[in-house]
């Protein structure tokens, strides 16, 4: 518990410090620069599988998009997260925020889903770890598990553009 704790100390100075100068609730990404822990959460569609910090190795960058069945706002957002995968722009990962299993499931069957893979999160610990307070928020994460960018709230339109240039000029 002790180890937790230090890690929740750690990566919250990363995060004030990262980004002290950035606008949080402006409604582009924003840089930043905070380091993630190893974790790992449960599959939501396969108990026996992981979505753990080793998958973000796999390609440059990768998107975790945080998100709940019960979010109006994150279904706002579905569209955009769709048209990123089918366009195989970049890998996007889902974390089911404090949401049942089943509803999560229900919620992608009906709507799509867009995401490589989907982690369960039901009790927020891994939110907490990464402060996050609301949802939906979408990281672009670097191979070595760096956060580079944020962007608290709905993606839209204009944040599919945002990620081909962050991508094309990295």
């Amino acid at each position: 518990m002790s180890l937790m704790a230090f890690a929740m100390h750690k990566l919250s100075q990363q995060q004030n410090s990262a980004s002290e100068n950035a606008d949080e609730f402006g409604v582009h990404f924003v840089k930043t620069k905070i380091a993630l822990p190893d974790f790992s959460l449960p599959d939501l569609f396969d108990e026996k599988k992981t979505f753990s910090s080793k998958d973000l190795n796999e390609k440059k960058y990768s998107i975790i998009n945080f998100f709940a069945s019960w979010c109006t706002t994150c279904r706002a957002e579905h569209e955009i997260l769709l048209r990123l995968q089918s366009e195989k722009i970049i890998d996007i990962y889902g974390v089911a925020w404090r949401d049942i299993a089943e509803n999560t499931k229900s919620y992608l069957a009906q709507s799509g889903n867009p995401f490589k893979k989907v982690a369960l999160d039901s009790g927020g610990l891994f939110s907490k770890i990464s402060d996050i307070n609301a949802i939906p928020e979408t990281w672009i994460v670097d191979q070595n598990g760096i956060v580079v960018m944020r962007f608290r709230g709905n993606l839209q339109e204009f944040s599919i553009d945002e990620i081909k240039e962050f991508l094309s000029k990295n």
